[in-house]
């Protein structure tokens, strides 16, 4: 619009100011007197032939219309350069841009703590309601490994961290690798660091849902890896059986151990296949000839969500489309998160980010449809919707200025994904629209309707606060106006995490007013460090302190603002790659001992490069965070971080006694601990145990309560690609749960 209105000013002035008119109006005004002469006025190939048929000369007049033009643009781009800039330099005219030309128009300060006096301690009173939720989660990329293994293709996750993909199911991309070693992505702060092993879930999964028991967990989100379950992403290729039947596997054992699985459909590893911009295949950035989203991915999208709901749909009752779309769109568009490729980065964020995102949200609608149509909202008990994350921005002053920019900033993170589905209209927040103009994509009226009420919950992960002041000077690449700082608020590990509980409680308050109360499952929140060892880990003062604040404020949003709050979903399981930043920062509850070392199909490059998870040894441990949530999801109540109330994970002195399969079982079987807790003895009686793998005398290794034994615990069976079996102390049953299933009891 600038561009036009510059080019007409610009021809305007032109007309007034020089001595010979510009084409355009010679030309109108040869058309006047040709007619008032009665002649035609024609354009022919000389003079002669306009004088012998009464025209005039009008050819060669065309090289001024020519010239006029392309001046008339050139002066307007400059002229709309400049009140960009200008615009740039002083900001909007407007008190509050987005909400209206007055300062009656902003939007009121947030509710609650609007006298900025915010809680410092958590407060311990109240219960939660008897069906709050209380769960763990992990994702597949991050937790795997075993990236080449089961007919598993690459994704783009692989080709970002550099990890060697030749000849992997989808890596023939313009851009992947065809020679190990493969390029890092400049965006991949913790060079040479891969999800190539990560934990080794894929191996370890059976010891890992035996940790899950010992904590009493009810409740697992994870992530589907539409890799592994479709190598190249097309379908025409094939579908790994192998992968689904792991998956169902998994599935199986979760509910056998009293576990109810909640499913991630993706979590940003998207199958390289789908990613090639050079050969027409765009992913979620994909676009038509006039440069708008045109949902190219829908098709395989569609028939992988189709595929996962009709092989997991029966055991699996709760489902998420997309884990976070704002940061694998925004972030991934030239920000830190793959793919981080030039074709879909730009510096001010003026298209991909909008265009992914667009492209989301149609998928999403289509995979509701889908699911809806297979599990009827009205005769099942089936549930699907998105979790979208964001940090609660608070205004920094009472200002409505500033109040108006925290505002937008919460608006324009988390509302451009959660408007089109819990808004009234299935589109896009007005405010967004106005301050993005054409950069944000148009929804039909027929995708408003897919879009609106396109879920049966909220899902919401939060992790920090900040403090926004409002910069007319600079819109930010989110065009927030948005200056944000932290100053007053502990920081994590992660250099973007700033801990606040109150601010959890602002945002559930923020999207009670906006969305109606909806359900909303808080489906991740946590704290990260950086222990370099089990020992130190285990004991994360820091972690419990943030649990014990967000949770508190949970109950408050819950109990006294009557938010509904249906669930708190802790981040993380176990420690696990933490994206670009490699294994430098632990979310995790359980400690994971990677084991480092090299790894051949890493690039060796890079300051990771020789420290990298190995297969086959790692170690899990609790830490002080596990034990205190299971103390508060055991009675649906906060407990006090200090003893009495609480005293910590139990140390490997526990396992010392006796154990037999059950209360009146005849094989027994003595565990000794050494003075330093990391050694002990297994003594297995050999004519009470004669069929029990366990016979003689065993070295055994402790890390907290965590025990490993030498051998597989049942005969002829070897977990994984190793032969060796772990165990959890489960300080409700006073027992070890084995990864093989097994338990034993410890003898009063």
């Amino acid at each position: 619009a600038i561009w036009a209105q510059a080019l007409f000013s610009v021809t305007a002035l032109l007309c007034k100011a020089t001595p010979v008119a510009p084409p355009v109006f010679v030309w109108q005004a040869m058309a006047n007197r040709a007619a008032e002469e009665g002649r035609p006025l024609r354009l022919s190939d000389n003079e002669e032939e306009e004088e012998e048929h009464g025209g005039m000369p009008l050819k060669k007049f065309v090289p001024w219309l020519f010239l006029g033009g392309v001046a008339a643009v050139l002066l307007g781009v400059l002229i709309s350069k400049y009140v960009w800039a200008r615009d740039e330099a002083n900001g909007p005219s407007e008190p509050c841009p987005g909400f209206g030309l007055t300062i009656e128009d902003c939007p009121p300060y947030p509710k609650p703590y609007e006298d900025q006096n915010y809680p410092v301690e958590p407060t311990l009173n109240g219960t939660f309601p008897p069906t709050f939720i209380w769960g763990l989660g992990t994702a597949s990329y991050q937790i795997e490994g075993a990236y080449r293994e089961d007919g598993r293709g690459a994704s783009i996750w692989d080709t970002f961290s550099g990890a060697d993909t030749v000849g992997m199911p989808g890596a023939n991309c313009s851009y992947c690798c065809t020679e190990a070693p493969c390029k890092i992505n400049p965006a991949m702060k913790a060079k040479g660091a891969t999800g190539n092993v990560a934990c080794d879930h894929w191996h370890t999964w059976k010891d890992d849902i035996a940790l899950m028991k010992s904590m009493n967990l009810k409740h697992y989100r994870f992530s589907l890896a539409w890799p592994r379950i479709v190598p190249t992403g097309f379908m025409k290729d094939g579908i790994n059986e192998k992968a689904l039947m792991w998956y169902s596997n998994f599935i199986d054992e979760l509910l056998k151990n009293g576990i109810t699985p909640y499913i991630t459909l993706y979590h940003w590893d998207l199958p390289q296949g789908l990613l090639d911009p050079a050969n027409g295949k765009g992913g979620w950035w994909s676009t038509n000839e006039t440069g708008h989203p045109d949902g190219w991915i829908l098709p395989e999208w569609n028939a992988y969500v189709q595929l996962c709901f009709t092989r997991f749909g029966n055991r699996v009752k709760t489902w998420l489309t997309f884990n976070e779309a704002w940061t694998f769109t925004y972030l991934a568009s030239g920000w830190g998160k793959a793919p981080g490729i030039p074709d879909y980065s730009d510096k001010n964020n003026l298209k991909w980010p909008w265009v992914a995102g667009h492209n989301i949200l149609l998928a999403h609608a289509s995979a509701v449809k889908i699911f809806r149509s297979m599990y009827p909202k009205a005769i099942s008990d089936h549930k699907i919707g998105i979790t979208n994350n964001c940090d609660w921005r608070e205004p920094a002053t009472s200002d409505p200025k500033d109040v108006a920019a925290a505002e937008r900033s919460v608006l324009f993170w988390l509302g451009w994904f959660a408007d089109p589905i819990f808004g009234p209209n299935g589109d896009y927040p007005e405010p967004m629209k106005k301050l993005y103009g054409e950069y944000l994509p148009e929804f039909t009226e027929e995708q408003k309707k897919d879009l609106k009420g396109s879920a049966d919950f909220f899902g919401l992960n939060h992790y920090g606060t900040g403090f926004a002041t409002y910069d007319k000077t600079k819109m930010g690449a989110d065009r927030s106006y948005a200056a944000i700082h932290w100053e007053g608020l502990p920081r994590a590990k992660s250099g973007w995490l700033y801990g606040a509980g109150w601010g959890l409680r602002k945002l559930l308050n923020w999207v009670k007013n906006r969305y109606d109360n909806p359900d909303v499952y808080l489906t991740e929140g946590g704290w990260s460090d950086g222990a370099p060892t089990a020992k130190e880990g285990a004991k994360d003062a820091g972690r419990m302190g943030y649990y014990s604040n967000y949770t508190s404020e949970v109950l408050k949003a819950i109990n006294i603002d009557e938010c509904n709050v249906k669930s708190y979903f802790a981040w993380s399981l176990m420690d696990n790659f933490e994206w670009e930043m490699g294994y430098q920062e632990r979310f995790g509850v359980t400690y994971t001992n990677y084991k480092f070392g090299p790894d051949g199909n890493a690039s060796s490059k890079g300051e990771n490069a020789g420290k990298q998870p190995t297969e086959g040894g790692q170690v899990r441990t609790r830490k002080d965070s596990s034990c205190w949530l299971e103390a508060v999801w055991s009675g649906q109540k906060l407990v006090d971080l200090t003893p009495p109330s609480f005293g910590g994970c139990v140390t490997s002195n526990i396992f010392t006694g006796t154990y037999t399969d059950n209360p009146a079982g005849l094989c027994e079987r003595e565990i000794t601990v050494t003075a330093d807790g990391d050694y002990g003895m297994l003594k297995c009686d050999q004519e009470k145990c004669a069929t029990d793998p366990c016979k003689g005398q065993y070295q055994v290794k402790f890390s907290g309560g965590t025990i490993i034994l030498p051998f597989g615990l049942q005969t002829g069976i070897t977990y994984g690609t190793f032969s060796k079996t772990t165990g959890y102390w489960n300080r409700a049953t006073g027992s070890i749960n084995w990864g093989t299933g097994q338990e034993w009891i410890k003898k009063q």
